[in-house]
């Protein structure tokens, strides 16, 4: 059986987190900037978060104002209080945040990001694996992060990202998994997971954009951006009977795979992680998660294209990519 080196693994599941989160931030971006522009305030907005980290694998998300004062979040303190921060520019005090301050200087329109590969942070030392963007709608910082837990035998590098668990229960990267199926089959269950984030924060995206009375021209410019600025090639939402009624492309009328999703009967949130698939030889692979709402009674499907030289790819070939 074909193996990989611990430096492999930490760079394919660093790679995949990045594109990964980068789409989270992204999505929370257009968020934030929905909430604010029909009035809801701080307080509801930090309900928000904390239910989004109640129902996903993300662990933290964090938002400044255009000083760099974090005023939404759904991480606090020991008497559950979110918790204060404010970015500096300073790498002498702030040697992991401060690579984010620059975000605070990106236009609106620039669609800034900053990616990090797991390391400890200034405000109590846990290991964290932050992305952040700029804001759409104001100079500011929008920043997701996964905190990083370690396996028996710890890690050879506190920066390496390989061998952390993310996301509470579920598949686990350690320094024994280091065959090429087992490492494939566990980072494509990783993959999904952090689709799923993404869906849940578009669903959450797309409650307050119905409640202010969006138009669907309006909503379909912002899922145009999104995907625009990240590694999500499709955002297709449709009523419970399948019916597309948003889209970030203007040809996308249906769903995909529409022919074996499940009736819908579920009384919560129900989540379908689609395998990889090649549909055609002269494309990418596609991956896709489905979110049935309950709360909204749609379906949500994104999708994203994958790379042939990204691990996580049936299309990967290790006798070609790993030395």
């Amino acid at each position: 059986m074909s193996l990989l080196s611990p430096s492999d693994v930490a760079e394919a599941l660093d790679v995949l987190l990045n594109a990964q989160m980068t789409g989270q931030a992204r999505i929370l971006a257009h968020l934030v900037a929905a909430a604010e522009e029909h009035g809801i305030p701080p307080s509801e907005i930090i309900l928000i978060f904390r239910k989004i980290v109640e129902k996903t694998a993300l662990d933290e998300l964090w938002v400044t104002d255009s000083d760099g004062v974090v005023y939404l979040t759904a991480a606090t303190d020991d008497d559950g209080n979110p918790i204060e921060f404010t970015f500096s520019g300073d790498a002498d005090t702030q040697p992991q945040a401060s690579a984010f301050f620059p975000l605070l200087s990106a236009n609106i329109d620039s669609d800034g990001c900053v990616t990090q590969i797991a390391q400890k942070r200034e405000i109590d030392w846990n290991v964290v694996k932050y992305v952040g963007v700029s804001g759409i709608d104001r100079p500011r910082i929008v920043q997701v992060g996964h905190v990083v837990a370690f396996g028996e035998r710890g890690l050879p590098n506190e920066r390496h990202a390989s061998n952390a668990i993310f996301g509470g229960p579920g598949p686990r990267l350690s320094p024994d998994t280091l065959h090429f199926d087992e490492v494939h089959s566990i980072l494509d269950a990783v993959f999904s997971k952090q689709m799923a984030v993404q869906a849940v924060l578009m669903d959450t995206f797309l409650n307050i954009t119905e409640v202010a009375g969006w138009p669907v021209a309006k909503t379909n410019r912002h899922l145009r951006r999104i995907v625009r600025s990240t590694s999500m090639a499709e955002i297709t939402i449709a009523t419970r009977g399948g019916q597309v009624i948003l889209s970030s492309s203007a040809s996308h009328r249906k769903l995909h795979d529409a022919e074996i999703l499940p009736a819908w009967n579920a009384e919560s949130m129900y989540i379908i992680e689609h395998p990889p698939v090649v549909r055609n030889q002269d494309r990418p692979v596609e991956k896709t998660v489905t979110v049935y709402s309950t709360e909204r009674a749609r379906i949500i499907q994104i999708t994203t294209f994958l790379d042939d030289s990204e691990l996580v790819s049936p299309r990967f070939k290790i006798s070609d990519q790993v030395r």
